[in-house]
């Protein structure tokens, strides 16, 4: 039991730190660019709107702005820790897929593991599963791995460009985060809140909008009660 508790809770560390590291970077922008994390599920919030069909490690929205425009990229996490069978990483596939077709929302899956080595295993055994679905489009998947992230930078995290999608051809390029939804021109861009979200008394509301998990600034600190956030967003 205390090697098990050990492991979960190591898990659990390792996923706060995978997201907290979006933080850090989106606080520390690069000038001319603007980011955000905008959304944040933790394990247990994304069980209790989809463990019927998935239990992915975590939920998250990125929003950049730089010279070229505006991005967004949504995603499901799935977090390997090295400790579980890649075959039943794999195996999760068909759930995501049930769960595109249940909703009709295509959404990415991120899978982030802890060496190169491992990455290109899992690499092997999730394009096999891939190719099986009945609609692979409906779950659009990139991998990446810990090692991949620069030591020496200031402020490393899955920002950068170390992310793979499982149909990239032979040689490509690892993309940064924000660059993923040039991959799959087929989804569609997230939607926020307050944009074409239905909002009538008999509209659906399957799921409650998720707090920001960005940390308040200087400035917002200061406003007034029911002042408007700083920033674009």
């Amino acid at each position: 039991f205390g090697v098990a508790h050990s492991l979960r809770l190591a898990h659990t560390v390792g996923v706060n730190e995978w997201f907290t590291a979006l933080v850090d970077r989106a606080r520390h922008s690069h000038p001319g660019e603007q980011a955000e994390l905008a959304a944040w599920w933790s394990e247990t919030r994304c069980a209790r709107h989809f463990g019927d069909l998935i239990k992915p490690d975590g939920y998250g929205r990125w929003r950049y702005h730089d010279r070229h425009g505006d991005r967004q990229v949504e995603w499901f996490l799935e977090y390997d820790f090295g400790t579980e069978p890649l075959s039943k990483l794999a195996g999760k596939l068909a759930g995501y897929a049930a769960l595109a077709q249940a909703t009709g929302i295509t959404t990415p899956l991120l899978v982030w593991l802890p060496t190169s080595r491992r990455e290109a295993a899992a690499r092997q055994l999730l394009a096999k599963a891939w190719r099986e679905l009945d609609d692979r489009r409906s779950v659009p998947i990139a991998t990446a791995a810990a090692e991949l992230l620069n030591p020496k930078a200031s402020h490393p995290s899955p920002a950068d460009e170390v992310w793979l999608p499982l149909n990239a051809p032979a040689g490509a390029p690892r993309r940064p985060l924000s660059g993923l939804p040039e991959t799959w021109p087929h989804v569609a861009p997230p939607i926020t809140p307050n944009e074409e979200t239905p909002t009538g008394p008999d509209s659906p509301q399957l799921l409650s909008p998720p707090p920001s998990p960005m940390p308040p600034t200087a400035h917002s600190a200061r406003a007034p009660r029911g002042a408007s956030r700083p920033g674009r967003w």
